[in-house]
């Protein structure tokens, strides 16, 4: 009977113990009517005694992270509170995970719509106040959720734009040093670091990171325009040639590459490729203007004409395209057909 009873007592005991620690506390609950009332100052008021009391209850800092200073967008105090959660129970990990992901996302949109506005705006002054409020976005985003690439991506781009090269070099290495790649931003970052003293060096870091991510396109061009800036005109012509037969679609490439064919002086090899960019858009002035001169250097003064004439139907005031084509009629020895195009001209000048 003794055992019986002794044994009945410690169920009670237990369960009272149960009950007490799984309970809430009176704050915690009256913050909790009050979040159903809308009351968020009297909930906040009654969140922070119970932070005080229960130090160790991570419902209370989740809650104030979730419920009082996120509506209120305290980003800085959301934070605290949600690495305060998972610090003191880590099976709040997913929770606060799933709440952060969302916090970054609102805030990351804000930056991307206020950058989206700049660059419509039309007066430089706008243009430049948009982008500054921007990358204050961009920044509380990076604040809640460090290794978001797109993030990294709007901030590298505004301070492009604002030609602050300091901070475009801090957030592109800031990434770089989070273990995350996103090509736009090291294409912009190169791009401020291509000074002359550094130019080598550059270059170097520049061809390992192509190297690493070879897909990266937009660095494999910069590595070839780098190389023609240094004059090293075989070694670019040796990537472009690669990586058009890797891309044999890509126009771009095709027009880099017939570019360097240029500077290497086969016109030959560039006329042909001009003509496989144009053959993907006929009406393209850029791509007509380089393989006029293409023509023209190498002196076949039928195709000069040919393609000087398709410049000037589609630009009747292209100077270039009236220069080329009387220099290619008298050439061809139509001198006064020429002369007429040399009037036109010398009045376009």
């Amino acid at each position: 009977m003794k055992i019986k009873e002794i044994v009945i007592l410690i169920s009670v005991l237990l369960l009272v113990s149960l009950i007490t620690t799984t309970c809430q506390s009176p704050e915690v609950t009256s913050a909790k009517v009050y979040f159903q009332q809308n009351n968020i100052d009297a909930a906040k008021e009654q969140l922070l005694i119970a932070l005080e009391k229960e130090p160790q209850n991570p419902e209370v800092p989740f809650l104030l992270a979730t419920n009082v200073y996120a509506p209120r967008r305290d980003w800085d105090k959301v934070k605290n509170m949600l690495q305060k959660t998972s610090k003191l129970d880590p099976t709040y990990a997913d929770k606060v995970n799933q709440y952060t992901k969302r916090y970054w996302g609102e805030i990351h949109t804000e930056g991307a719509n206020t950058f989206n506005n700049a660059i419509r705006a039309i007066l430089p002054m706008e243009k430049d106040s948009l982008l500054s409020l921007a990358t204050g976005k961009f920044q509380e985003a990076l604040s809640m959720k460090s290794d978001e690439a797109i993030t990294y991506n709007g901030m590298v781009k505004c301070y492009f734009m604002l030609n602050d090269t300091l901070n475009v070099e801090k957030y592109a290495e800031m990434e770089e040093g989070n273990g995350i790649f996103d090509q736009d931003v090291m294409y912009y970052y190169y791009q401020v670091m291509w000074l002359p003293e550094h130019q080598e060096e550059v270059l170097a870091k520049l061809a390992n990171t192509a190297s690493e991510h070879p897909e990266a396109l937009q660095l494999q061009i910069l590595k070839i325009q780098f190389l023609s800036e240094l004059e090293r005109f075989e070694e670019a012509l040796d990537v472009a040639k690669k990586i058009s037969t890797e891309n044999p679609d890509n126009t771009d490439l095709r027009f880099i590459l017939a570019q360097i064919y240029v500077k290497n002086n086969d016109y030959e090899s560039a006329q042909y490729e001009y003509q496989k960019v144009l053959a993907e858009n006929p009406e393209d002035i850029d791509v007509l203007l380089r393989i006029t001169e293409a023509f023209f250097q190498s002196k076949d003064w039928v195709m000069a004409e040919e393609y000087s004439r398709k410049l000037i139907e589609l630009d009747p005031e292209n100077i270039f395209g009236y220069d080329v084509l009387w220099k290619s009629l008298y050439n061809q020895g139509n001198k006064e057909e020429a002369e007429k195009y040399r009037k036109i001209e010398k009045s376009l000048r």
